[in-house]
């Protein structure tokens, strides 16, 4: 989602706003970048709410998300998607219960990494439906979209952004989302919590957020800028286009939403037995 409000902050700002893709270690690689940074406001960091999980499931992050981070703006929220390949005979979260059930052991679901809420959302999704699946992590989702969309793999837990273009193509067969609300992209697609008693899982979002000591002044500029470019029409169209609704608000309800969801993802991880590693 970065690129196209890139594009219309170059415009707004008259200067180029440049993303660097900075992929890997469950977004730990990019987040280094940012919060070394300068404060000076010309190093920014597109942040997933699923990053709050990290300290839960790694025993060495070099950052603190509530004291190293200066948080700008909530841009988006973006379900995580249950998918499975066609050739799989699954159409609901209750199949594929059943069907790891029948066939223990058989079933791995692919994520864009270790640590990563969907690796999480998988392991909940295991503990709470008392059955057996792999989890199969990559780095990065587009490796693991390859293998879903080729075969090598039969499920798979993935941000809908990624996966959109092949559920409507009939390349990938959607049957659920991992949070609690129904996408607005894709209304009818139940949620896994529907269908798993006491299943439930933070909504995945995404705001933008630079290093510790950002003036108040960059803050509210940048907060005000972004804010518009997120709700320009050409912005909005390319948003929804991947399944994101867009947000927006102060940086403070973005600060309150980080500690929610580090609170969220705390007891998450403790009631599933998942241990930092």
């Amino acid at each position: 989602f970065s690129r196209p409000v890139a594009q219309q902050l170059t415009a707004t700002l008259g200067q180029p706003v440049i993303v660097d893709n900075r992929a890997g270690a469950a977004g730990i690689i990019g987040a280094q970048v940012a919060t070394n940074a300068a404060p000076d406001g010309y190093t920014l960091l597109a942040l997933f709410g699923s990053q709050m999980l990290l300290p839960f499931v790694q025993k060495e992050v070099p950052f603190d998300n509530l004291k190293d981070i200066t948080p700008i703006i909530h841009t988006a929220r973006v379900p995580n998607t249950v998918v499975v390949n066609p050739s799989l005979p699954i159409r609901s979260i209750k199949e594929l219960v059943s069907y790891a059930k029948a066939n223990p052991g058989k079933i791995g679901y692919v994520t864009a990494g270790t640590g990563t809420s969907q690796h999480v959302a998988g392991q909940l999704l295991g503990r709470l439906a008392k059955i057996d699946i792999l989890h199969v992590p990559y780095k990065g989702g587009g490796p693991a979209l390859n293998d879903l969309l080729g075969g090598q793999v039969q499920a798979g837990i993935l941000v809908m952004g990624t996966v959109r273009p092949h559920i409507q193509s009939g390349r990938l067969r959607a049957i659920a989302v991992v949070e609690g609300a129904h996408a607005k992209s894709m209304p009818n697609l139940p949620a896994v919590g529907e269908e798993v008693p006491g299943y439930a899982m933070p909504t995945l979002w995404s705001g933008v957020v630079g290093p510790r000591g950002l003036p108040a002044a960059i803050v509210n500029r940048l907060n005000a800028e972004i804010g518009k470019a997120i709700v320009t029409p050409q912005v909005v169209k390319g948003l929804e286009a991947l399944g994101y609704e867009v947000a927006g608000g102060t940086p403070g309800q973005l600060a309150d939403l980080m500690k929610s969801t580090t609170e969220a993802y705390r007891k998450i991880t403790a009631s599933a037995g998942i241990k930092p590693q």
